[in-house]
């Protein structure tokens, strides 16, 4: 029998669920998860609420929904039912087919300008100096014979050889290697009709050419422009994160993704590993973490959030793969840092592990994402112990010298209930919940800074976060040591450089590539800090307002991958906002015209295409 859900959203903002007739009176629980929360329902009642994820009990074939209100005051395809289905009396499994989404209140596509220019340089980022004339020489041999680059041309092999560009040792157009005194990461590139000579310094100078090099090649094809490049990154840290928590993604669709930021120069990738919704990284220690924390489903102790469905969901990453993945960056110039989210976004890890929350406590706390009481207990003994053993393998695993350990988002009033903690603020003289963070965060860089590596964390280690919506943050007592993200507005990042922490540029509204576009019903994507199109991050000047600058190490692209339920949408996520933020991240504001920017980009999207990537109209 054939169930079905018709979705819409009415023209007051409700989302409408139209269940088909045969659904009524068979006991059903109807099981999905949403983006946003809801206030208020009509039609049903909420049996069973984890985070967003919901499970109701059918009164109607008409459930009325109130979702929490988004930023720009409309939803969009991302904000219907996801992984429903229907569980009966007997607690069975039954399938039901969800409808399109249809919106009473129908925000049109946006359609974008057209304006291309005809002369343009296809590079991306543009180089710093770049002298180019209107001279062009054509190769007769397709090939491209490499001296002094062996290792270049075995670690291209696998972007070369998807663009038909043959390097190799023994024949062809020569391209010469030579190894000079340069600051890191610089290359000098001459292109003339003998030959293309490239010096560099580091192995970072040498790829970067390389790169430069792969795209106009594939621009010019064999009638190449006789030219000189001077180039070198304004930034030291210029990233890309990817939450494998809500979606697991596995080692292939991660190396996919290095593969597209070694081809713009992005040199760090920011592995959140662990999150309310899953715990991915293996910890032998506690083996328990990853057989039963890095899957989810129906009657599992990790429900199925975010539309992960009925059946058994997940994954996780061995201390082998993990290892398989750094030797895969570094052949790129990436460094891997892994993050740790805690002591909040916790809620999977105290599923596995209660013990390392107090029992005792009187307080429920909730955050942000409506999950209740997500928050580990450092006064405890076996959460201390938990922590430092845990710490330590990562930190053997992992090569790059610096951890990440989240502290984003935790409630205000999640310690607040704990006899433990109580009792221990007033042996230690500790006057609050956010010094005791700070007391928690230092202990925490004391263990990573034994192992001679530094500690990462985001803004609200530092800082207060800059808008009260129930988050604590600190008293400003944490070693100066941390690297610091900032995702919140620009507000922190000017306190946080000016309280003398390095700091990573990496605000909502300009680098997460979770949120939608624009405000079209059509697009993808949550809206929480705005929306993003490719020219909002063209137009970003990373340091406005910024006084202390130089504490300012880098930027940073995100996705969060709440609403990334397959391919397509991760591709027209990232692609083509991560390529705009790599000119970024390389230069700082980009100095070229948005219709100069947006030719080359229309190459760029073209290259991306032969690699298999999708994009989204700009």
């Amino acid at each position: 029998m054939l169930f079905k859900i018709n979705p819409s959203f009415t023209k007051k903002n409700q989302l409408k669920l139209d269940l088909s007739k045969n659904i009524l009176g068979r006991n059903f629980k109807l099981c999905f998860s949403l983006v946003y929360s809801i206030k208020s329902i009509e039609g049903a009642e909420i049996l069973k609420q984890i985070g967003r994820y919901y499970e109701l009990d059918i009164k109607d074939n008409i459930i009325i929904i109130n979702l929490q209100s988004t930023k720009i005051g409309s939803y969009n395809k991302s904000c219907g039912p996801e992984g429903a289905f229907l569980i009966n009396k007997n607690d069975e499994y039954q399938n039901v087919k969800v409808g399109e989404i249809f919106f009473e209140n129908e925000i049109k596509k946006i359609k974008y300008d057209q304006k291309v220019i005809e002369k343009f340089i296809p590079i991306i980022p543009q180089p710093t100096k770049l002298l180019i004339k209107d001279n062009y020489f054509e190769i007769l041999n397709t090939n491209f014979k490499i001296t002094n680059g062996e290792d270049i041309i075995n670690n291209t092999q696998n972007l070369i050889s998807k663009l038909n560009i043959n390097f190799s040792s023994s024949d062809g157009f020569p391209i010469v290697f030579k190894k000079v005194a340069m600051n890191k990461d610089e290359y000098f590139i001459k292109i003339n009709k003998n030959k293309i000579e490239i010096a560099y310094h580091n192995y970072g100078g040498k790829y970067y050419a390389t790169m430069t090099l792969i795209q106009i090649i594939y621009f010019y094809k064999y009638k190449l422009p006789i030219c000189e490049i001077h180039d070198k990154p304004k930034y030291s840290w210029r990233g890309m994160h990817l939450d494998c928590a809500r979606q697991f993604y596995s080692i292939e669709e991660i190396k996919r993704i290095l593969d597209y930021m070694s081809l713009f120069k992005l040199n760090r990738f920011h592995w959140h590993l662990t999150d309310n919704e899953a715990w991915r990284v293996e910890i032998k220690k506690y083996p328990e973490l990853i057989s039963e924390g890095s899957y989810r489903g129906y009657n599992m102790k990790i429900p199925p959030f975010y539309g992960s469905g009925y059946s058994k969901y997940g994954g996780f990453y061995s201390h082998e793969d993990i290892g398989e993945l750094i030797g895969y960056a570094k052949k790129l110039n990436i460094e891997i840092m892994p993050e740790i989210d805690l002591p909040a976004h916790s809620w999977a890890l105290l599923q596995i592990m209660p013990q390392l929350r107090d029992q005792r406590s009187n307080i429920v706390s909730e955050d942000v994402g409506s999950y209740k009481d997500n928050t580990i207990n450092p006064s405890l003994e076996a959460t201390n112990k938990f922590l430092e053993e845990m710490l330590l393998e990562i930190c053997e695993i992992f090569t790059f010298d610096t951890i990440h350990v989240g502290l984003d988002e935790r409630p205000k009033n999640s310690w607040e209930g704990s006899p433990s903690i109580i009792n221990f603020l007033q042996k230690n003289n500790i006057n609050s919940q956010a010094e005791y963070q700070d007391y928690y965060m230092n202990n925490l860089i004391n263990i990573i800074k034994s192992q001679n590596k530094r500690t990462a964390a985001w803004n609200e280690a530092a800082v207060t976060p800059h808008i009260d919506h129930g988050v604590g943050g600190s008293a400003g007592k944490i070693d100066k040591s941390c690297l610091i993200f900032s995702w919140e507005h620009s507000d922190v990042a000017k306190k946080t450089t000016n309280n003398n922490f390095e700091t990573i540029l990496c605000p909502g509204h300009k680098t997460y590539f979770d949120m939608a576009y624009n405000n079209s019903t059509y697009e993808r994507g949550i809206c929480w800090a705005g929306t993003i199109e490719v020219k909002d991050i063209f137009d970003w000047d990373p340091v406005k307002d910024i006084e202390n600058v130089n504490y300012v190490k880098g930027v940073q692209g995100q996705l969060w991958s709440e609403t990334i339920t397959n391919k397509l949408f991760f591709d027209r996520m990232i692609n083509p906002r991560l390529a705009t933020l790599s000119e970024v991240a390389w230069k700082g504001k980009i100095s070229r015209s948005w219709i100069h920017f947006r030719s080359t980009l229309l190459n760029t999207v073209k290259l991306l295409e032969e690699l298999g990537w999708g994009y989204h109209e700009f």
